[in-house]
């Protein structure tokens, strides 16, 4: 938790939102804007409440869902809205039977001191989800709060949320991941060895190895941008997603190709370091080749395109930053 105010939380009143947050999408976002305004008029802290797992994981852990972001992300994205404070609450069986008005007096009331309470038209808590907007406000009096609840953000005609998010990765769609997201889809890792094989065919990758159970998007080749964890620099990259069916088609692999390969120091200083790797467009699904010089000319060509690519979004933000100048000259 962040805060510059040394009493403990619940000597202070405060403005409260909650939820499991996964991926902070702009319908996370929107909640949290309110939070943050409502707080801001009655001078005290807006506070998140979030949990250290999906709450499926907890309950059903052979359904739970793949996560958009990791918990560390998660708290970062939290905290850069401009929240006070994040409050992270261990989510096993013993709080999932908690009915809801244990959960609101043990955390609320008792903990935060809870001022408002702002939330999505759909949120629901305590044991068998039986909390609901509607049973918040049938209980605001006796708690000492009040309810607001914000009106759904929509992408396309239908409602932002996690698990659509997660459907367009399974489907390849990372730009319609990103504009539900606000940003673009990023995947965090540590950088391992692997058989070189890459720099042998004299195309050298970057190979990650998961941190947490994230959502891969599906198999194919991406154009994206790598963040190197030392130097801060930004470098483009195709990314390969899949099997390699070409050379073993056993493992399922995250392997990453910088287009402007850095020094070669800085690339051995990444193995062992933690790397995101943002995902900003498809270019195609994996595929089979007969040889490996069929292979090589395909990565090329894929190079090639996602260079084609990055040239025409540099082009269209030139051509906006001119269409702005020129307005603001008028």
């Amino acid at each position: 938790m962040r805060g510059s105010d040394p009493r403990p939380l619940s000597l202070r009143a405060s403005v409260v939102t909650i939820g499991s947050f996964d991926g902070v999408h702009r319908g996370h976002q929107a909640i949290i804007r309110v939070a943050i305004q409502r707080a801001q008029e009655l001078h005290i802290p807006a506070v998140a409440v979030t949990f250290d797992r999906h709450p499926q994981e907890a309950i059903q852990p052979d359904n739970a869902p793949p996560y958009l972001t990791t918990l560390t992300s998660r708290l970062r994205l939290l905290l850069d809205t401009g929240l006070h404070d994040v409050l992270v609450l261990r989510f096993d069986r013993e709080f999932s039977s908690l009915p809801p008005e244990a959960f609101l007096h043990s955390v609320l009331q008792k903990h935060l001191n809870a001022r408002r309470i702002v939330v999505g038209r759909d949120f629901r808590f305590g044991h068998r989800r039986m909390g609901s907007v509607d049973y918040l406000r049938e209980v605001q009096a006796r708690f000492g709060f009040e309810v607001e609840d914000v009106p759904d953000v929509l992408y396309r005609g239908e409602r932002i949320s996690s698990s659509r998010i997660r459907q367009a990765l399974l489907d390849g769609k990372v730009q319609e991941a990103s504009a539900m997201l606000g940003r673009a889809y990023v995947l965090e890792g540590i950088v391992v060895r692997g058989k070189q094989l890459g720099r042998k065919l004299g195309y050298p990758t970057v190979n990650l190895s998961l941190r947490a159970p994230q959502l891969v998007p599906k198999d194919g080749i991406y154009a994206g941008k790598l963040l190197h964890p030392r130097t801060g620099n930004s470098y483009t990259a195709a990314i390969s997603i899949g099997v390699r069916p070409t050379v073993d088609g056993l493992h399922r692999r995250v392997e990453t190709h910088i287009l402007d390969f850095p020094p070669p120091d800085e690339v051995d200083d990444l193995y062992g370091r933690t790397l995101a790797v943002d995902f900003l467009s498809r270019l195609r699904g994996e595929m089979r080749f007969p040889s490996l010089n069929d292979l090589v000319k395909q990565i090329h060509a894929d190079i090639a395109q996602a260079r084609k690519w990055f040239a025409s979004q540099a082009q269209k933000a030139a051509t906006e930053q001119a269409r702005i100048n020129n307005s603001a000259s008028l």
